[in-house]
């Protein structure tokens, strides 16, 4: 009996029964657990009301902005009397400034904010009180777009109290299942809206290009599901083909080496990748033996899946391959000691290896040369007329990358081209001339903007644009084209060559900086201000020591005693000293 309880109390203890008590330890483990628990969601419900409270400001920055273009309040001296400035365009500045967002997440925020104190009160309400999460309003309210006003209210209210009765049940939907719910909704008051809004999503078919880093760019497609459904099975069907002829290359290399072995597929090597490629030869073609660019289906081996019945000329309309690359270059050796840029301008800049090869396979390319330096495609008469050269323009598209405002990201290719100080049409002469020190890249939203508004704009040489609002505050922008960035490459490059310089240059006035790099001279005088210093501390201290206070046995027996002779030998050899030195150190003339 008493050997089965000390076998139970060595055993591991075991899950707790629901009718046995917990041990102190599991107890307060699971406290602390609860703890956490009920705090990640106090933060959960915490951001979910500053959210709302973010909403709520961004709505009534818009009203009063919407109030003072009404009464004309703050309506700037250039302004003509039919000129409109959107009410949500300067409300936008405005959170840009505050909360250094872009400019598309603000005017985002503000319209989204706009429609749910006009449209769903109920979301707003949810998000108030802590119980609704900003990513899930977004959802619900993009599901609700099309419903017809008079029954807007009881679908949304519905769609609310399903959610939030959900989530508060331990239900956790993905988004798909979300909109399916409130598509079952909507469809018993208006089934209509959700006709409308199929119909409506067909307005965001498009291809858009973003440049990239670390030599990558991005390709966004939104396609229709029979679009993309052809584009996926081709995409597949080429990376079939890919394989199966990668695998019939192996093959036969190793057959004539002699090894009966199959070299096996590179693991790291992912099906992403592989799609990349079967899209690019999709739309370049293939490339074939000595180089010569195939159709878009002879890449197929004769014996591969789906190689029959298809024709061998379809890819024979392939476009020619020929690249447009943009060098930024001085065209001085001495000045480009750190290299030229090569850049393709819509996607960024490439490896060389990369280009080398593009170019191997290609039909030629485009060259561009651009002069990096400041003003270089400056005319004095040009700079009178209103509309700037192609070669300014394109020097300007070159060094700001994006539209100049605050916070906005359109691409300089689709941006106008404004003068910072306007263009004095009356007489030229006055002003606003038609230089790089006056242009700057601007949508043509903020274009409207930065000439109707009563906001200031400063342009700087390098381009750094000064932005400041009617309230005062101040915000900068730098530009982020591949001219720019050569250019403050090249700068920093300057700047460190000039350091290391005045490191090896003794400072004018003889002292030596802290951070100087040492040289013949500097250690010369640095040794022999040492050497003098030395000299003189031991000539200072050399007198006899004072015995302590409380003299003990030790120092009275081996008390020093001075020695008037070797005082003199030290005083005749110090002075010999230091007249050696002055000879090192001043020399006699001869």
């Amino acid at each position: 009996m008493h050997e089965d309880a000390d076998r139970a109390a060595a055993s591991p203890a075991s899950p707790a029964s629901p009718g046995s008590s917990a041990s102190p330890a599991s107890s307060g483990s699971s406290s602390s657990l609860s703890g956490l628990r009920a705090a990640v969601r106090e933060g959960w419900m915490g951001e979910n009301r500053a959210a709302a409270r973010r909403f709520v400001a961004c709505y009534e920055l818009f009203l009063e902005c919407q109030r003072r273009e009404e009464s004309g309040a703050g309506a700037g001296e250039c302004r003509s009397g039919h000129a409109v400035v959107d009410p949500i365009d300067v409300a936008t500045g405005y959170v840009v400034a505050a909360m250094a967002i872009s400019s598309r997440r603000a005017t985002t925020m503000i319209s989204f904010a706009f429609d749910l104190h006009t449209r769903y009160p109920a979301i707003l309400t949810a998000m108030a009180q802590g119980r609704l999460d900003q990513r899930a309003a977004e959802v619900l309210a993009s599901q609700m777009a099309t419903v017809h006003v008079d029954v807007l209210d009881l679908v949304q209210q519905q769609v609310v109290d399903e959610y939030l009765a959900a989530i508060e049940g331990g239900i956790r939907l993905g988004e798909k299942a979300i909109r399916s719910n409130v598509d079952a909704i909507i469809a018993g008051y208006d089934a209509n809206g959700i006709r409308l809004r199929r119909q409506e999503a067909a307005r965001t078919r498009g291809v858009r290009v973003h440049k990239g880093i670390d030599g990558m760019s991005t390709i966004s497609a939104i396609l229709a599901t029979e679009e993309a459904a052809v584009l996926a099975e081709a995409l597949d069907q080429r990376v079939a083909d890919h394989r199966a002829a990668d695998a019939q290359a192996a093959a036969d290399t190793n057959a004539s080496d002699g090894d009966g072995e199959a070299a096996g597929e590179v693991d790291d090597y992912s099906l992403a990748e592989r799609r990349a490629d079967a899209l690019m030869s999709l739309v370049c073609g293939d490339v074939g033996p000595g180089g010569a660019r195939n159709g878009s289906d002879t890449a197929a081996h004769p014996g591969q899946p789906g190689a029959a019945g298809r024709s061998a000329t379809a890819g024979a309309g392939v476009a020619p391959l020929r690249p447009r690359v943009t060098v930024i270059a001085t065209g001085n050796h001495a000045r480009d000691d750190g290299g030229a840029r090569v850049e393709f301008t819509r996607t960024g800049q490439a490896a060389l290896q990369a280009l080398l090869d593009m170019l191997a396979t290609s039909d030629g390319a485009t060259f561009e040369a651009v002069d990096p330096r400041i003003g270089a495609a400056d005319d004095a008469r040009a700079a009178l007329t209103y509309r700037p050269s192609a070669d300014l323009a394109r020097r300007i598209r070159l060094r700001d990358g994006t539209c100049r405002h605050p916070g906005c990201t359109v691409p300089a290719e689709a941006c106008d081209l404004d003068h910072v100080v306007p263009f004095d049409h009356t007489d030229p002469e006055r002003g606003g001339h038609t230089t790089e020190a006056n242009l700057a890249a601007m949508c043509r939203r903020h274009h409207r903007f930065k000439t109707f508004s009563d906001w200031r704009y400063h342009l700087h040489p390098d381009g750094t644009l000064t932005v400041t609002t009617p309230e005062g505050s101040t915000m900068l922008t730098h530009p982020s084209g591949p001219l720019a960035d050569y250019r403050r490459e090249h700068a920093h490059t300057e700047t460190r060559a000039w350091a290391r310089q005045q490191r090896r240059t003794p400072h004018p006035t003889g002292d030596e900086r802290a951070d100087a790099e040492p040289t013949y001279w500097s250690r010369r005088a640095a040794r022999h201000n040492t050497e003098r210093h030395n000299t003189e501390h031991r000539a200072a201290t050399d007198t006899i020591p004072t015995p302590p206070a409380e003299s003990s046995r030790w120092w009275n027996r081996n008390a020093p005693h001075a020695s008037t002779i070797e005082l003199g030998i030290r005083t005749l050899l110090l002075d010999h000293h230091r007249q050696r030195l002055d000879d090192i150190i001043d020399p006699p003339p001869f």
